[in-house]
């Protein structure tokens, strides 16, 4: 589960050396696979998927030899069976010619080129239950939904019926406060009190006729799980994401195992046109270069300094003066201005993103960094421990309506110290500060939790050496999260080691969905 995933497959890692610590000597073996299960199949803690009370096991063990805790294994279960009744589901009534008609008036001044796709998006969402449209910032999600919207509302009228009941959802309140009439999925959902799990599920279903979900690629499969029980099989359902982000923080990389499911791929429309720099931004090149893992293509683009929008700093003797320059630079006019609405509108110009929280380079050390310089932005003298401050909730307060990635802004206003947050609608919610639940400085925050975020100017931190989670889509996700300047500061031999490393969390999504509907997979002509 700290690695993200939601099983141990013994297959690949039997008969291995597992060292206890890493770079020490001692270690134990791992037993061959046929020992193995043999030994976890006697065990009566361990439960075997085909059994009809596996509640009562703490472990399940499948046919394939992956190994659960059976939390995990009832949830997986119940979200292939939550999307197999989904997409054998009838889609809500549209009149064709009508669809036909409003999608070619909406995109009938547009390069068909670059539209191509975004019209299969739309269609698709209007024949179907269930839509997945992937694609990376600038591609058009969230202006697709926006057609979507209003060719079902329009179709509706048209027919004399009730107009459709939208829900916009998002993982954060940053993220939803980008869609028309957003709200978070906990809000939606409502924890309930002192208990676990939420109101909404599947014996308490949402009122809802269409569910627009985005950032989808930062939910876990705990979250989506529970989710798509509680929406109705008659809604339709649009998850807009970004299959070459990373995977959620918690376990589970459910938005990348749909786009990967042979059974799903006619829900499937993968953008690719980039509507902000069409193909000319080096971020987008960057992060094309990145995505098919071309360390050639990377090191030229970083290297030639041919792009305004793409800065490459080489780690140097120079390094702590270079990083200094850049904080007091790009958090100088956050630091200058007064107002609580003023700062939250200025926090998304520029933010320093890390690969890990702890080390030199990590979040910890250069938080401290940009508190030690932001001082002589503040009026009072070093005594006076407070500074204003970027913070992120890390924890959930269900009756606060605060969740673990929130970010906001801490300030003093008339003598009190007040937390503000950018909520639905672009409103501010505002909080004591000795309300807050545990929250940490966001100068700087982890690439991992930098998702579902974009700022105008981020500057990247690379460690001096890899890790296991310095991989490919963490560059990717990193380079993506500027919307006009994306500055590198490191290694480059450390980038070109890390687009070698990926992450592979594939979990049984797309066989269960098979073996759940009877129906294998279509071939690439049927798509």
């Amino acid at each position: 589960l700290a690695d993200g995933n939601i099983c141990l497959d013994l297959k690949t890692i039997s008969g291995q050396m597992e060292w206890l610590v890493p770079g020490e000597v001692t270690g134990s073996r791992v037993p061959d696979f046929e020992d193995w299960m043999k030994a976890l199949m006697a065990a009566p803690m361990v439960g075997r998927s085909e059994s009809s009370d596996l509640c009562r096991f703490p472990l399940v063990l499948d046919s394939d030899g992956c190994l659960y805790l059976s939390k995990y294994y009832d949830l997986q279960t119940r979200l292939v069976q939550a999307l197999a009744a989904r997409i054998q589901s009838r889609p809500r009534a549209v009149d064709p010619g009508f669809v036909h008609a409003a999608v070619e008036m909406r995109f009938r001044d547009q390069n068909p080129a670059h539209t191509r796709l975004q019209k299969q998006a739309v269609i698709t969402a209007l024949q179907h239950n269930f839509t997945v449209i992937s694609g990376g910032p600038g591609t058009g999600k969230t202006h697709i939904t926006r057609i979507i919207r209003d060719i079902l509302s329009a179709n509706a009228h048209n027919r004399g019926l009730p107009a459709p009941r939208f829900l916009s959802l998002a993982p954060t309140g940053r993220a939803a406060s980008r869609l028309p009439d957003g709200a978070t999925i906990h809000s939606v959902l409502i924890p309930r009190k002192n208990h676990p799990g939420f109101i909404h599920g599947k014996d308490n279903l949402l009122a809802a006729d269409v569910v627009i979900i985005d950032e989808a690629s930062m939910i876990d499969m705990a979250l989506m799980t529970r989710l798509l029980e509680a929406i109705p099989l008659t809604a339709g359902v649009i998850l807009l994401g970004d299959d070459n982000q990373l995977s959620p923080v918690q376990a589970g990389a459910v938005f990348t195992d749909i786009c990967t499911a042979d059974l799903l791929r006619p829900f499937v429309v993968s953008l690719t046109h980039n509507f902000r720099s069409h193909g000319r931004a080096g971020i987008e090149i960057l992060a094309h270069a990145i995505r098919r893992s071309d360390v050639d293509e990377v090191t030229r683009i970083l290297t030639e300094d041919r792009y305004p929008d793409m800065v490459f700093a080489p780690a140097g003797p120079d390094y702590p003066q270079v990083l200094e320059n850049y904080i007091t630079d790009g958090y100088g006019p956050f630091m200058q201005q007064q107002g609580l609405a003023g700062s939250l509108d200025l926090m998304d110009r520029f933010r320093i993103l890390c690969a890990h929280n702890i080390g030199e380079y990590g979040t910890l050390q250069i938080n401290h960094l940009c508190e030690k310089l932001l001082r002589k932005f503040h009026p009072s003298d070093i005594r006076d421990g407070f500074l204003k401050q970027m913070i992120m909730i890390s924890t959930n307060d269900y009756g606060r309506g605060l969740f673990n990635g929130d970010t906001g802004v801490v300030l003093t206003e008339e003598g009190d110290r007040v937390a503000g947050f950018t909520r639905e609608n672009g409103r501010v919610q505002t909080f004591r500060y000795m309300d807050l639940p545990s929250h940490d400085p966001a100068f700087a925050v982890t690439i991992h939790k930098s998702q579902g975020s974009e700022f105008e100017t981020v500057l990247i931190v690379i460690p001096d050496k890899v890790s296991r989670v310095m991989t490919r889509q963490l560059l990717y996700t990193g380079i993506t999260r500027a919307r006009k300047k994306a500055v590198i500061l490191g290694s480059l031999s450390v980038i070109r080691e890390a687009m070698g490393l990926t992450l592979e969390k594939r979990s049984r999504l797309s066989r269960l969905l098979v073996e759940q509907t009877g129906t294998p997979g279509p071939g690439p002509d049927e798509v």
